[in-house]
């Protein structure tokens, strides 16, 4: 019997990586290079395609050619890098993803209303690292263990990495609201997001299997298995076709694939049609 395959409908590019991953190509082939402090987003085939096109990642400012553009990521970056990379007068590009954008303005908006900012997020990662240099005294809260840093704060606002998990953020929100006076919230989850955390639950209830395409190193990637697997344990999180097991489908009748945001739908593509093969 020939298995059942659903991809869900918002897989592959988001439009704030397709947007970035363009713009990319088109600075690379016009310039002939092009320098980003970072990988432009987190998949490792994304990466090799642009690398081939012209697009050099560099670790520090001092590595990148003047006579080339940089390119600021879709992820955003921090504030006192962009300063520094003006003050070189080095051409800069930026495609960071407009969602993220907004994310920005509305810190912005918190910081002038007199308030702490608090920024729910992974600790670490580009994206938070970018908002909170807005404002160095800016909380970042990652995790229930951290909410205690909050205990002498009276006025407060928040935002939310773009790519968090709504049901954990609602959660971390409550807690805070119960600890603060004046609490501002905004929810800065982008709708993609919230979108594909929405399917994927479908297909982990309905799906027999659920595959999640993507990099271990894409945060929303890992979100969306963490969220899969807690309805359905025949979840598993792939980068590519090539780590398929046949014995995932032993029994099977049909199968659900959502994959993370920096996902090119090739990928998808290319374990749809192995998977028809098994």
């Amino acid at each position: 019997m020939k298995l059942k395959i659903e991809i869900a409908k918002e897989s592959g590019f988001c439009h704030g990586v397709n947007r970035a991953v363009e713009i990319a190509k088109k600075v690379a082939r016009k310039y002939g290079k092009v320098f980003m402090l970072g990988d432009i987003v987190h998949n490792e085939h994304v990466v090799k395609e642009l690398e081939s096109l012209g697009v050099r990642t560099v670790s520090s400012i001092e590595e990148i050619d003047k006579e080339f553009p940089v390119l600021l990521r879709s992820h955003g970056t921090p504030s006192q890098i962009v300063k520094r990379l003006k003050e070189r007068k080095l051409k800069v590009i930026d495609a960071t993803c407009p969602l993220v954008v907004n994310i920005h303005n509305k810190a912005m908006e918190i910081l002038r209303e007199g308030r702490v900012l608090i920024i729910v997020g992974d600790k670490g990662h580009e994206e938070v690292e970018a908002i909170k240099s807005f404002d160095g005294k800016s909380i970042v809260i990652s995790g229930e263990e951290d909410i205690e840093a909050v205990r002498s704060v009276k006025k407060a606002g928040i935002v939310v990495q773009s790519t968090q998990s709504v049901e954990y953020v609602s959660k971390i929100v409550g807690l805070l609201a119960a600890r603060i006076d004046d609490l501002r919230f905004v929810n800065t989850i982008c709708r993609p997001t919230r979108n594909r955390q929405s399917q994927v639950k479908e297909l982990a209830a309905s799906k027999d299997v659920v595959l999640i395409v993507g990099s271990r190193g894409s945060a929303n990637t890992r979100r969306l298995f963490e969220i899969a697997n807690k309805i359905n344990k025949k979840t598993y999180l792939i980068s590519s076709a090539d780590e398929l097991e046949k014995g995932w489908f032993k029994g099977v009748k049909t199968v659900g694939i959502s994959s993370g945001a920096s996902t090119p739908k090739f990928i998808i593509d290319e374990i749809v049609s192995k998977i028809e093969k098994i």
